[in-house]
């Protein structure tokens, strides 16, 4: 655990002091699924991930998730998705290589392709698409298939020293996606369990991080949000997979009236 947390550190105190610097090594994992994980919410929802991925030496179920609503294409935080079906909306909740990869995101693209992002990525982007939305957290985007409301997303303890790895200065965002017929899904990004959270409401899908090492919040923490907000499914994810405890122990200390779903 030590060693994990120590890895943790330098990752992110070199992504705080240079988003590309090459202490940080990003790929899709050797342990990965070959098979992508899917499950159907509702009647016309299917949510897939692709699966693991490496960072740096840990493998790691990341935050990717594609949603497929009708004849629509929503992805959010895509890495390691490879060449799939192309994206009606993109959506990325911060620039962290384990959150945004440029080499995906244009994969996915097509002319009519919209990207929704925190300011930190926007710029990244600008070169490779004119139909980007930079937005702030608790803003709300209102489109013909969907609304995207957006949620506050940092981490209230330091991964290392005086340093947070997702300070609220940097306005990184979770989303909370809803479908024409009302239905609510939340995803939370990187957070740990913070006062905003209070305020969510009606969700009925959560995506919510449990890896811990103050990075965002544990499985613990992850519990303890879901069991207040209720959803009816509630999908861990931002882990490494070899370390089942904290996945076993999250789904134990879950209410048994929300399904966890585990997809790696």
């Amino acid at each position: 655990m030590k060693l994990r947390r120590l890895h943790y550190s330098i990752f992110y105190l070199a992504l705080l002091i240079n988003q590309g610097c090459t202490m940080v090594n990003v790929s899709i994992s050797e342990k990965r699924n070959p098979i992508p994980q899917q499950v159907t919410i509702g009647e016309n929802i299917v949510l897939t991930t692709w699966g693991a991925i490496k960072v740096n030496q840990s493998h790691f179920f990341p935050s990717s998730f594609q949603l497929k609503i009708d004849n629509k294409i929503i992805y959010i935080d895509p890495v390691g998705v490879g060449k799939t079906e192309q994206a009606d909306y993109i959506l990325i909740t911060h620039a962290h290589p384990d959150h945004f990869s440029m080499e995906d995101i244009e994969n996915l693209l097509k002319d009519e392709t919209i990207i929704i992002c925190s300011k930190g990525v926007s710029k990244k982007l600008k070169s490779i698409s004119n139909k980007i939305k930079t937005v702030r957290p608790k803003e709300q985007l209102k489109f013909e298939d969907i609304n995207v409301e957006t949620t506050l997303a940092y981490n209230t303890k330091s991964v290392f020293l005086w340093i947070k790895a997702h300070p609220k200065s940097k306005e990184n965002v979770g989303y909370i996606i809803t479908m024409k017929n009302g239905l609510r899904i939340y995803h939370a990004g990187d957070t740990d369990y913070i006062p905003e959270m209070k305020e969510l409401n009606d969700i009925e899908v959560a995506l919510i991080p449990i890896g811990g090492d103050n990075l965002t919040m544990n499985e613990e923490e992850a519990a303890e949000i879901i069991n207040k907000i209720k959803p009816k499914l509630a999908i861990p994810m931002h882990y490494e997979i070899k370390n089942k405890t904290e996945l076993n122990r999250f789904e134990a200390l879950v209410n048994e009236k929300t399904k966890v779903v585990k997809l790696d």
